[in-house]
């Protein structure tokens, strides 16, 4: 590979975004169920979904400072592998549509604007309170 990425950097990668998919599978499986039966629709607000991509984005922005000190290659695995698997933007778009499509306007609007401000904010908390600490303690 060029550019300094070793071949481990890819298959941690690929490793990582399995794992960030199993991650993201069981969050929205769990709180689907969990919203569904507590609310008695088939189709809830998908909460999963949220919870994933904002949980996602802080520890992007977790790995941007920890990065400068473990190396470019952890970046690569951590956010497009890891995050990458956590996150979803394909599932986030259908249950917006399909949220429209049932007249939860909304509903679609809210998960849309959420799903924005949630995952930028815990991005910025991630690479400004948390990432710099971490990296500073890897560094030690």
């Amino acid at each position: 590979m060029t550019g300094g990425y070793a071949v481990w950097s890819l298959l941690a990668a690929v490793a990582a975004g399995s794992i960030g998919a199993v991650l993201r599978w069981t969050s929205v499986s769990w709180l689907h169920g969990v919203l569904s039966r507590r609310n008695s629709d088939p189709d809830p607000f998908p909460l999963g979904v949220l919870v994933a991509n904002t949980v996602a984005s802080l520890v992007a922005g977790v790995a941007v400072p920890v990065a400068s000190v473990v190396g470019p290659q952890w970046r690569l695995v951590i956010v497009a592998g890891l995050c990458g698997g956590l996150s979803t933007l394909s599932t986030l778009a259908v249950d917006t549509v399909a949220m429209w499509k049932r007249g939860q306007r909304v509903g679609a609007m809210t998960n849309l604007a959420a799903n924005l401000i949630l995952g930028v904010l815990a991005a910025v908390l991630g690479a400004h309170a948390f990432g710099p600490a971490l990296a500073a303690a890897w560094d030690g």
